[in-house]
């Protein structure tokens, strides 16, 4: 017995409520035990010792000379609400619903101009729910200073939706706010390119439809470059590593970040993976790669949902941070922003090839399984020592983790368990300055009488 069109879109609008609870119930479940999390490393830094966001007057005095204006204007009205850490996730946490909904609002607008007679509700919803509750996703929400790359996102996602949308001026203005809390959002042209050829728009019609976000694009990186601290940044991301190293490097490090999303065990802050100086022997990783790459052409236009998703990925996990080389070769958090149309190809693929009446029971399984998976990671970070442990466990031969982890035994005042961390540091790299550093005050402390 089948339903009128009148029944459907009944039925469409009655399940709504339903479905947002949904998404809204396990994200709250699955970041119930993110409330506990405590200041970390990079937190000090950029906000707790940051007189920059503490006060109005010290935040429009580093206009001139700071990075990220608006991502610092967000930490200082945390600071200003309240200095401990609870406000700062529950920021987070918002900034994670708001890009939630961007992704569902993205997945129903790409499927809809593919084909617009197709009910694409639930494959929108089963994407938004799937990014709002996987755990490679807690880096950039729980970690507080990984707001730089939720809100970026949200902004980021948000000029993609508004340009998709027809809005230009509004998403002019995402795009520039994108810009002022991440430099990275620069990208964004080309994101809207892969967008406009996925969905087969003409050459002609891409150049006009474009060319405001170009001009935008020139002219901020202009600016950018004139700016002394991301001339700066940008100088030091430039010494980093060379073009082709930072090409085989960032390919083994997409491939890393791809894994983790499709098998999200054994998750790391701070991964041991090497700087390869020859993509010759990456080549299981470059043969996918031109496999990839020739899939996306062969499906732009049967299955550009697949097509949209390869140059997703390629742009924003291997492209940008090869032509701008990371000190940080892989982070969890980098999938926030690249990983929201794989994850739509992937279940428009799996809406094809699963009964009609399986896709939400089964959607709605796999995301319970990675809320609980996002519960019990969330837990690392209720204390220095406990995220360090997690990360020394995952990268027992990383100098900088060892380092870190003795760090926070030694704030603890735990000064055996610092030094055993700081040798085990200088076993893996016996040249560090600041593990040096760090043990010869440990022992000092430890010849100190007790008061």
């Amino acid at each position: 017995m089948s339903l009128s069109a009148h029944s459907r879109s009944a039925l469409m609008r009655s399940e709504s409520p339903w479905r947002a609870g949904a998404v809204l119930v396990l994200v709250l479940l699955a970041y119930s035990s993110a409330w506990q999390g405590v200041f970390q490393f990079d937190d000090y830094r950029v906000i707790v010792d940051a007189q920059a966001v503490h006060t109005l007057s010290a935040w429009i005095e580093q206009l001139d000379r700071g990075l990220r204006p608006l991502l610092k204007l967000s930490y200082l009205l945390n600071w200003s609400l309240d200095p401990h850490p609870w406000g700062f996730h529950a920021f987070n946490l918002l900034v994670h619903l708001g890009t939630t909904l961007i992704v569902y609002k993205l997945a129903l607008r790409f499927g809809a101009a593919h084909a617009p007679a197709q009910d694409w509700r639930t494959i929108a919803w089963l994407t938004a729910l799937i990014f709002a509750v996987h755990p490679v996703h807690t880096e950039a929400i729980t970690y507080i200073s990984g707001r730089g790359t939720s809100a970026m996102t949200l902004f980021y996602l948000a000029a993609l939706w508004a340009h998709a949308s027809g809005r230009t001026l509004w998403s002019l203005l995402a795009f520039a706010l994108a810009v002022l809390v991440k430099e990275s959002a620069m990208l964004l042209p080309l994101a809207l390119l892969a967008w406009e050829i996925a969905l087969g728009t003409p050459r002609q019609l891409i150049a006009r439809r474009l060319w405001p976000w170009l001009a935008i694009a020139l002219l901020g990186t202009v600016m950018l470059l004139l700016h002394p601290a991301y001339f700066e940044l940008v100088g030091n991301s430039l010494n980093v590593r060379a073009f082709t190293t930072g090409f085989a490097t960032q390919l083994n490090a997409a491939a890393y970040l791809i894994g983790k999303l499709f098998l999200p065990m054994a998750l790391n802050i701070d991964p041991d993976l090497p700087t390869i100086t020859r993509a010759s022997t990456l080549w299981p990783q470059l043969l996918a790669l031109g496999l990839l790459l020739m899939l996306a052409w062969r499906c732009l236009r049967s299955r550009p949902w697949i097509s949209m998703a390869i140059a997703w990925v390629v742009l924003h996990l291997l492209f940008f941070n090869s032509v701008f080389p990371r000190v940080d070769i892989a982070n969890e958090r980098l999938l926030y922003w690249g990983d929201w149309a794989l994850i739509f190809a992937v279940v428009v693929e799996a809406q094809r090839r699963i009964s009609g009446r399986w896709l939400v029971p089964s959607g709605l399984a796999l995301a319970g399984v990675l809320a609980f998976i996002t519960f019990q990671r969330n837990q690392v970070y209720h204390s220095e020592i406990s995220l360090w442990q997690d990360t020394a466990q995952h990268s027992p031969n990383k100098a900088r983790v060892l380092n870190n982890l003795g760090f926070a035994y030694a704030e603890a005042g735990h000064w055996p368990e610092a030094e055993l961390a700081y040798l085990q540091a200088l076993e893996a790299d016996p040249d560090y300055i600041k593990a040096i550093n760090n043990l010869e005050a440990v022992r000092t402390r430890m010849r100190e009488p007790s008061p």
